[in-house]
C-alpha cells in the first residue's frame, strides 16, 4: 500500500515538473516572438486621423461637472523600439488658418491636455485625454469649436511624420450640450425686456429692494443666479453701465433732468460664486456725496454682469437699473452744505498762533473774521476768527478778549467788537419744509440789537441782527442765547436759493462757539 502511494506521488511530481517547464517555454517564446517584431530603427509618430481637420466623435465624449473629455490617439508605423515621451502643444495659428463652417477657435485654457505622453516599448498606439471647458462650450453655444494640437520633441531619437504631426479637431457644441444644460448668469431682479424696468428707490421701499444708506455710501444688494448644474466656484465682474442709462434717457424712460453718475462714484465688488452654489449676493456701493452733489435731482445708476471666469451671462437679465429719488429717501440733507462738523477744515490759519483761521466752504463779511496777530516784526497778519482751533475745532465769533501775549512780537492784539458779523452758506433748495439746527457750545444774551442768531433767508445773504423778521425773503431764525441745540424750521413753497448761518453783534468779552450744524427735510410723499 505504501509503495503504491509512493509511486503515484512520483508520477504527480514528474507531471507537475513537466507542466511548469512547458508553460515557461511557451511564455518565453511569446516574449521572444513579440520582441522579434520590434524594429531597431526609431519609430515614426503621427496622429491617427484620416485628415488634418477632424470632427470629435460624440460617442467618445465623457461629460463632467465643468468640462467634457474625449480620447485622442497617436499611432506609430511600427511598435516602439523603446519607451519614450513626446510633447503635446496647442497650435492656435493652425486652428485659425482652417476654414470651418460656423467655427469658433479656442485655445488654452478653454481646452487642456497633458504636456507630454509616454509611449511604451512594443506599443503601436497611445491615447491621451483632451478636456474642453463647459464655459467654452456655453460661451460659443451653437458653434463648432476649433482647436489644434501638435506633436513635438520626441525623446530617444524618435521621429515625427511631418505631414501628420498636427491635427485640427472640431467639436459641435449643440451635440455635446442641450440648451437646458447651459449655465447662464443673471440678476434675479433684472428685467427681461429691451427697455429695462427701472426700480424707483424711495424711503418706503428701500428694505424691499435691499437698499440702505449711511453717512458714507448708498448700498444696494442684489442676488445673482447661476442656471444649470452648479460646479466649481468662479468669479464674475459687476460693471457700472452708463451707456444703458443714456439710452433710457434718450427713449424718455427716465425722468427729465435725471443725473447720471460716473464710474468714479461706484465701489463695486466681484461676484464670488462659491463651489457648487447656484446663487449669491453681491454688494454695490454708491458714494453718497456724489448723490448730494446733484441734489435735488434724481440719480440713475445701472449695473451689468460682465466678464465671467467661466460660463456666460444671460444678456436679457444681466442689468439692473435704479432711480434714486433723494427727496423721498434722505431726510437728513446736511451734505448739501459744506464743512458742517468737527473737525472743521480751514482755508487759511494764523501762521503765528495756529488757533484762529478762516472756515473752508463758508461765506463771510469782513466782520465775520476779525481776529489778527502780529508777526515777529509787529506787522499785522491777515484776518481770522470764523474758525477756532480750541475745543476740537469750532465755528466762532469772539470780541474783547486780551491775549496773554498781547503787545509782544508775534503776540495777538485784543479782539475787536463785532457788528453784524456773518458766517453762512448759500444753497439751492426745492420746495419743502426744513429744519436748520446748530449745536451751540457757548452763546450770549441776545435781543433784536445785539447778541447772535442762527438765521436763514431767501437770497445770497443773511439779514443783519436788527433786521425785521417780516421781509419776504426772511424764512426763520433762533437766538443763540445759551448752549445746546438751537433750531428753527422754515417752509419753501417753491424751489429757491437760500442762505443760512449765523449773524452776531458782540462787544466786550463775548464769544459764540458752534460745534456743528445739520439741515433736515420732511420727505416728499
Amino acid at each position: 500500500m505504501n509503495t503504491f502511494y509512493k509511486n503515484h506521488i512520483k508520477i504527480v511530481i514528474l507531471f507537475c515538473s513537466f507542466f511548469a517547464l512547458t508553460v515557461t517555454f511557451l511564455y518565453s517564446c511569446k516574449q521572444e516572438e513579440y520582441v522579434d517584431e520590434v524594429s531597431s530603427s526609431p519609430g515614426v509618430l503621427k496622429f491617427d486621423y484620416p485628415s488634418l481637420v477632424n470632427a470629435v466623435n460624440i460617442a467618445d465624449v465623457t461629460k463632467g461637472d465643468d468640462r467634457i473629455t474625449f480620447p485622442v490617439r497617436i499611432a506609430l508605423e511600427n511598435p516602439a523600439n523603446s519607451t519614450f515621451t513626446v510633447n503635446l502643444q496647442p497650435e492656435p495659428q493652425l486652428a485659425i488658418s482652417q476654414t470651418v463652417a460656423n467655427g469658433a477657435v479656442i485655445n488654452f485654457p478653454d481646452f487642456s491636455m497633458p504636456q507630454s505622453v509616454e509611449v511604451r516599448f512594443g506599443t503601436r498606439y497611445v491615447t491621451f485625454n483632451v478636456a474642453v471647458s463647459a464655459s467654452a462650450i456655453e460661451r460659443n453655444y451653437g458653434k463648432n469649436l476649433v482647436f489644434a494640437i501638435t506633436l513635438a520633441n520626441p525623446s530617444k531619437s524618435q521621429k515625427l511624420d511631418e505631414s501628420k504631426k498636427s491635427v485640427v479637431l472640431t467639436l459641435s457644441t449643440t451635440d455635446v450640450a442641450k440648451i437646458d444644460e447651459l449655465h447662464f448668469l443673471s440678476f434675479t431682479a433684472a428685467a427681461s425686456n429691451p427697455n429695462q424696468v427701472v426700480t424707483q428707490l424711495t424711503s418706503p421701499n428701500l428694505t424691499a429692494n435691499n437698499a440702505s444708506f449711511d453717512s458714507n455710501g448708498f448700498l444696494i444688494k442684489a442676488q445673482v443666479d447661476l442656471g444649470g448644474k452648479a460646479s466649481r466656484g468662479f468669479k464674475t465682474s459687476v460693471a457700472y453701465n452708463a451707456d444703458t442709462l443714456k439710452k433710457l434717457v434718450a427713449k424718455g424712460l427716465l425722468p427729465a433732468g435725471t443725473a447720471i453718475l460716473t464710474n468714479a462714484a461706484m465701489d463695486l465688488n466681484d461676484v464670488d460664486l462659491g463651489d457648487y452654489k447656484n446663487s449669491t449676493v453681491v454688494e454695490m456701493r454708491i458714494n453718497i456725496d456724489s448723490i448730494f452733489a446733484r441734489f435735488p435731482s434724481k440719480v440713475a445708476v445701472a449695473f451689468t454682469l460682465s466678464n465671467p471666469e467661466k460660463y456666460q451671462v444671460n444678456a436679457a437679465k444681466s442689468t439692473l437699473v435704479y432711480l434714486i429719488d433723494p427727496l423721498r429717501i434722505f431726510s437728513d440733507i446736511t451734505k448739501v452744505l459744506k464743512n458742517t462738523s468737527q473737525p472743521f477744515k480751514t482755508s487759511t490759519i494764523d501762521p503765528n498762533q495756529g488757533r484762529w483761521g478762516v472756515l473752508s466752504g463758508w461765506l463771510f463779511n469782513a466782520q465775520g473774521n476779525t481776529r489778527q496777530s502780529y508777526s515777529l516784526t509787529n506787522q499785522l497778519n491777515g484776518s481770522y476768527g470764523s474758525f477756532d482751533n480750541n475745543n476740537s475745532t469750532q465755528i466762532a465769533f469772539e470780541s474783547g478778549y486780551i491775549a496773554a501775549d498781547y503787545g509782544k512780537p508775534g503776540g495777538a492784539p485784543t479782539s475787536p467788537n463785532i457788528t453784524n458779523g456773518k458766517i453762512y452758506q448759500t444753497v439751492l433748495l426745492p420746495a419743502g419744509t426744513y429744519k436748520f439746527d446748530a449745536n451751540v457750545r457757548g452763546g450770549v444774551t441776545t435781543d433784536n440789537t445785539k447778541g447772535a442768531y442762527s438765521v436763514a433767508a431767501i437770497g445770497t445773504n443773511i439779514p443783519d441782527i436788527a433786521a425785521s423778521t417780516t421781509p419776504a425773503n426772511f424764512v426763520g431764525r433762533v437766538a443763540i442765547n445759551g448752549s445746546g441745540s438751537k433750531s428753527f424750521t422754515f417752509t419753501l413753497n417753491a424751489a429757491a436759493t437760500v442762505s443760512m448761518g449765523f449773524v452776531a453783534t458782540l462787544s466786550g468779552n463775548q464769544a459764540v462757539n458752534i460745534s456743528g450744524v445739520t439741515l433736515t427735510r420732511t420727505l416728499n410723499p
